[in-house]
C-alpha cells in the first residue's frame, strides 16, 4: 500500500501519467478499490468481541482517540488555519481521523510474537477494534458535511441533513434486520454447496445494493455502506463458504483494485508541500506519539506495570486504515488544504518504519515479562 502512495506521489511530482491518473475510468475503478478495502474491514469486524471489551478498552481508546485529535486539531487550527478553512471543527475532525490505530498492523506483529493471547495483546486488540467505532463516525461526519454545508438552494441545509440522517438510519436497520435473520438465512445457505455460485454472487449482490442504494441520496454515503454491507455479509453467510470465499475477495479487493485506490492517494500528494512544510510532517508524527505513549503509561501502567505500558503506547501508534480514507475526503470535498493532506499522509508513510520497528524491538527485548 505504502509503495504504491509514494508511486502516486512521484508520478504527480514528475506530471507524468497525469492525464490518466484525472481519467473518469482510472477514478472509477480507484473509488470502487476505497470501496472494497472497506467492505473487507467490515466483514473482518468483530461486534461480539466489542460487546465484550472492559471498561479498560473503551476508557482506554476514548481517550487516546480524542485527547489525540483535540490536540493534533489545536495545532492545526492556531498555527495553520488556513489549512482546515479557519474551522475547529474540521481541524477536530481531521485529528480524529489520523489518531485512530491500524489494528491490522499491531495483530500482524503480535502474531509473530505469539502474544495475541496474552493480556497485554488482547488489551491492544480490543483498543484496535473498539477503534472501529470512531472510524465509521468520523467517516459518517465527513461525508455529511457537504451536503449540509451546500450553497446550492435546491440543496438546502434540512434537506441534506434529512436525506443524510434517513440513509444512515436505513443503512443501520437492514443491518440490523439481516443480522436478527441471519441464524435463519445462514440454516438455508448450509444446505447450499460451497463451491456453488450462490454464495459468492450473494456476496456481491449484498455489496452492491448496500453501495447503490444508499448512494442515491449522497454519493459518499456509499462509503459507509461499503463497511455495513462486509458486517451484513458476516451476519448472513455460513462460516465455512465465507472463510472459503475470503481469500479471493481479498485478492480482488487489495491486488486489483486495493493499487487503483491507493495510487490515487499518493497522486494527490504534493511534493513541494511536503518540501515547504517538512515541519508540519514532524510535528505530527511527535504529537502522535508523544501523546500516545504518555496516556498509555498514564492509563494502563497499574493493570501492565510501568514498562509494559510505555511499549503498549508505541504499538497503539500503528496507524493507517480507514483514517487515510477520512483524510481524503477531507481532502477532496475541500476541507482541508494540499498542504495539510500531504504532510498527513506523508505521517503514515514515515511512522509505519518507526513504529514497526521500535514495537517489534521492544516485544523482542521484553517478550519475557509481557502477559
Amino acid at each position: 500500500m505504502f509503495t504504491v502512495v509514494i508511486l502516486g506521489m512521484t508520478l504527480s511530482a514528475l506530471g507524468w501519467f497525469s492525464e490518466t491518473l484525472q481519467s473518469d475510468n482510472f477514478q472509477f475503478l480507484a473509488r470502487l478499490g476505497m470501496l472494497f478495502f472497506l467492505f473487507t474491514i467490515g466483514i473482518d469486524l468483530d461486534f461480539s468481541q466489542i460487546r465484550k471489551l472492559g471498561k479498560h478498552i473503551i476508557l482506554g481508546d476514548i481517550l487516546l482517540t480524542l485527547v489525540e485529535g483535540l490536540l493534533l486539531g489545536l495545532f492545526f487550527y492556531f498555527i495553520y488555519p488556513d489549512f482546515v478553512n479557519h474551522s475547529f471543527g474540521i481541524a477536530f475532525l481531521a485529528g480524529v481521523a489520523f489518531g485512530t490505530v491500524g489494528e491490522v498492523i499491531l495483530l500482524a506483529l503480535l502474531k509473530e510474537f505469539g502474544l495475541e493471547k496474552t493480556r497485554f495483546g488482547q488489551l491492544a486488540l480490543g483498543i484496535g477494534v473498539f477503534d472501529d467505532i470512531f472510524e465509521i463516525m468520523a467517516l459518517a461526519i465527513i461525508v455529511s458535511l457537504p451536503g449540509l454545508n451546500s450553497q446550492n438552494p435546491a440543496d438546502a441545509p434540512i434537506s441534506a441533513s434529512l436525506s443524510i440522517i434517513i440513509t444512515l438510519v436505513a443503512i443501520f436497520i437492514v443491518t440490523g434486520v439481516l443480522s436478527m435473520a441471519g441464524k435463519l438465512i445462514r440454516g438455508f445457505f448450509e444446505k447450499v454447496k460451497t463451491n456453488a455460485f450462490v454464495i459468492p454472487f450473494l456476496i456481491f449482490l449484498v455489496v452492491f445494493a448496500y453501495i447503490y442504494f444508499s448512494s442515491i441520496g449522497n454519493e459518499n454515503l456509499g462509503v459507509i455502506a461499503a463497511i455495513f454491507s462486509g458486517i451484513a455479509v458476516q451476519q448472513i453467510i455460513p462460516g465455512k463458504s465465507l472463510e472459503q470465499y475470503k481469500k479471493p475477495i481479498f485478492f480482488f479487493a487489495n491486488m486489483f483494485l486495493g493499487p487503483f485506490f491507493f495510487l490515487s492517494l499518493g497522486g494527490k500528494m504534493s511534493l513541494a508541500a511536503l518540501i515547504n512544510y517538512p515541519l508540519l510532517v514532524i510535528a505530527i508524527m511527535a504529537i502522535s506519539i508523544t501523546t500516545r505513549v504518555a496516556l498509555s503509561y498514564l492509563l494502563f501502567q497499574g493493570i501492565l506495570g510501568k514498562r509494559q505500558s510505555l511499549v503498549m503506547g508505541i504499538g497503539l501508534t500503528a496507524k493507517f486504515s480507514t483514517s487515510v480514507i477520512s483524510e481524503n475526503l477531507l481532502f477532496t470535498s475541500g476541507m482541508i488544504a494540499s498542504p495539510l493532506y500531504s504532510a498527513m499522509m506523508a505521517a503514515f508513510i514515515a511512522l509505519k518504519p518507526i513504529i514497526v520497528g521500535a514495537f517489534s524491538s521492544l516485544l523482542a527485548k521484553h517478550k519475557e515479562i509481557i502477559e
